[in-house]
């Protein structure tokens, strides 16, 4: 104890000398003291300014890092951007951003698991309302539609959803119920490529008889990335043989997405990137002749734009072009018009009128492409992947009225429709075919399908009819122009066609209805008709019609089967439209000619009614084409009362005969 406190003692001894001796040293001291401090008060802010610096090194690194992926994503080096992602996140695990892009890559790469892995990780750093929406994204791409469900109504609860988003999030989550609770119909699904191609083979069309397949196979492994070109493949009556490449139309471009016309003389598609291109993708057409394809034309303005254009449909009557496009004026990204074809110049190139939107029944505020037209009922198909369905690209079916209002759409449901894209649709005109693409069956990547329109989807009974024009002395085959046009004066659809070299077309009507065909040929006297189907005849045994064209010759007549009165008056009834406007028409492009116009009716009556009746009838006629501007010069007009007749009286079908109105040439 002595000892300790010995050793306390001296201890404070030598702590009260050392402070007098601070004490007699102020001066000293003190600038001791300020020089020993200054040390420690530059090291703090020496290391403060090295730790702001190196942060700031850090933040610049990782973000120009994130530029880099980026920049790799855009390029489609997804692996390069999965690997600067990762170093991203190993030296910043809480670099929101980097799990955002991680979720993009896994995404475009189908792998859904990861995309939602990397979501959640975002999600977990700082929850926005926009991966909310991704998450049921990438459910719904899961077919895990209760949980896409669950996201798009957490989503729904944000006040700042725009009009558009609005309109998308209502259609997801109408999807998810649908798909929940699908309503299934039936349909017998059949790989048309039998799974031996390792290419993926999409927008397949067929020509009118069904034999003969184009489709665009994606060739893998050419050394130039992925390659489009043209297959054809023929038909045998149980398979479809070997496909062969269309040489004289695939150059190094990409070509797809390509409709036949009905007479196979003329196919529409989709180029991209060509140098006579209007914009990033055009439609072009080629020609079938002399045995082989003509090389590619682009098809136009005001069909084509500065903007994407692709997906024509050439409509069964050669009237209308449907296509998609991103042009201004739409109603989304990507919507469905149609153009008039107004027949071909003289440097043989297409006219078109302006483009007309299809409207927002058919077109939303996402994709809509590939749009159909079934050759027998008036309703277009079409792929969208906004629509109410169960996959990204669903196949859907509306109604398009005579009065070209559109109604009853309606998704095609399972299993045409999948969780899978089922891009690239085609309805063949042989009733009930329809061929798409998908990559349902799996690592096989797109096949052709065909399946049968159930009974749901093919209600109108129709058949065909078959022409063969010929010149009525020489019996020479003519290339002579056919029109089909409903008698109703409420419908305009009329169907244009120009026969082979055989003198032959063909096409479908719909049974127990009233058609006027009419058939013109330069250097001819007009030949027209009344067609009412009433039996159904298949395109394999159609109703075969011979017709002889006469020679414009002084003499030569011409029966107008068409021109329709109010009984027992000479009122020319509306029916008789389409009839008198062929007359005008062939007046007009027969300048030279001076015709009569002549009745005739049946033994009914007495003679002296008869006559008056028949002079009044075929001046009425006269009336409508001085009226449409024939000069009335060129007409003369009498009447023949019954003394003229064609067939018996005695029987109703023969005194229908009877009652008829005839044109005769009297000068050329």
């Amino acid at each position: 104890m002595a000892d300790l406190k010995i050793l306390s003692e001296t201890t404070e001894k030598n702590r009260i000398n050392n402070t007098m001796r601070d004490v007699k040293m102020n001066r000293f001291t003190l600038k001791a003291n300020s020089i020993n401090r200054k040390p420690g008060i530059l090291y703090v802010l020496l290391m403060l300014f090295f730790s702001i610096t190196l942060n700031a090194q850090t933040s610049k690194k990782m973000d120009d890092l994130y530029a880099n992926a980026k920049k790799q994503f855009a390029s489609k080096d997804f692996a390069g951007t999965i690997k600067t992602c990762n170093q991203i996140l190993s030296a910043e695990p809480g670099f929101k951003d980097a799990y955002l892009l991680l979720a993009d890559v896994y995404g475009k790469m189908d792998s859904v698991d990861l995309e939602i892995f990397h979501l959640n990780k975002a999600g977990e750093i700082g929850r926005e309302w926009e991966v909310v929406f991704r998450l049921g994204e990438a459910h719904f791409k899961r077919a895990d539609y209760s949980e896409a469900l669950r996201y798009y109504n957490m989503y729904s609860d944000y006040k700042y959803i725009d009009e558009k988003r609005q309109f998308l999030l209502a259609c997801k989550m109408a999807s998810c119920r649908f798909s929940i609770h699908p309503e299934y119909n039936t349909a017998d699904m059949m790989n048309q490529t039998g799974g031996g191609s390792k290419n993926n083979e999409y927008w397949p069309v067929t020509s009118a008889d069904g034999k003969v397949l184009v489709f665009t196979p994606v060739v893998k492994g050419t050394g130039q990335g992925q390659k489009e070109d043209f297959f054809m493949a023929g038909y045998d009556t149980v398979k479809w043989d070997i496909s062969k490449p269309l040489t004289d139309i695939n150059v190094v471009d990409n070509e797809g997405i390509q409709k036949i016309s009905d007479s196979l003389k003329i196919m529409f598609f989709t180029s991209c990137n060509r140098e006579d291109g209007l914009g990033s993708c055009d439609i072009y057409f080629i020609k079938f002749e002399n045995g082989k394809w003509s090389l590619p034309v682009n098809a136009g303005k005001p069909l084509n734009s500065e903007f994407w254009e692709a997906f024509p449909y050439f409509s069964a009557d050669n009237r209308f072009l449907y296509f998609s496009s991103d042009r201004s004026g739409g109603a989304g990204k990507k919507d469905i018009w149609k153009a008039e074809f107004l027949g071909f110049s003289d440097e043989g190139l297409p006219r078109w009128k302006e483009p007309v939107n299809m409207g927002n029944i058919i077109n939303s505020p996402g994709n809509e492409i590939s749009p159909v037209l079934h050759p027998k009922k008036q309703n277009i198909y079409f792929i969208s992947d906004t629509h109410a369905g169960m996959g990204g690209m669903d196949v859907f079916e509306a109604e398009i009225e005579a009065s070209g209002n559109i109604r009853n759409l309606q998704n095609l449901g399972y299993p045409i429709n999948t969780i899978n894209d089922d891009p690239g649709l085609n309805i063949s005109s042989i009733a009930g075919s329809a061929y798409f693409t998908s990559s349902r069956i799996s690592d096989k990547g797109l096949e052709i399908f065909a399946f049968n329109l159930d009974s749901g989807l093919v209600t109108t009974p129709v058949s065909y009819i078959k022409t063969n024009v010929t010149d009525v002395k020489t019996k020479r085959h003519l290339l002579a122009n056919v029109k089909v046009e409903n008698q109703s004066v409420k419908s305009d659809r009329v169907k244009n066609q120009q026969t082979n070299e055989k003198g032959e077309t063909m096409f479908c009507l719909q049974l127990n209805r009233s058609y006027v065909l009419s058939i013109s040929e330069p250097g001819y006297l007009f030949y027209s008709t009344n067609l009412k189907p009433v039996e159904k005849n298949s395109i394999d045994k159609p109703e075969v019609l011979d017709i002889q064209l006469q020679p414009i010759e002084i003499g030569a007549e011409v029966q107008l089967y068409n021109i329709y009165y109010e009984t027992d008056s000479f009122r020319i009834l509306p029916q008789s439209e389409p009839e008198l406007q062929n007359l005008v028409a062939f007046l007009k492009n027969n300048s030279q000619l001076k015709i009569e116009i002549q009745g005739h009716t049946d033994s009914s009556g007495s003679a002296q009614a008869n006559q008056v009746l028949s002079e009044r009838r075929a001046k009425s006629v006269v009336d409508y084409l001085t009226g449409k501007g024939v000069l009335a010069s060129r007409l003369k007009w009498g009447g023949y009362g019954d003394k003229v007749p064609i067939a018996t009286n005695e029987t109703p079908e023969g005194r229908t005969l009877n009652r008829r109105t005839t044109i005769k040439i009297l000068e050329k």
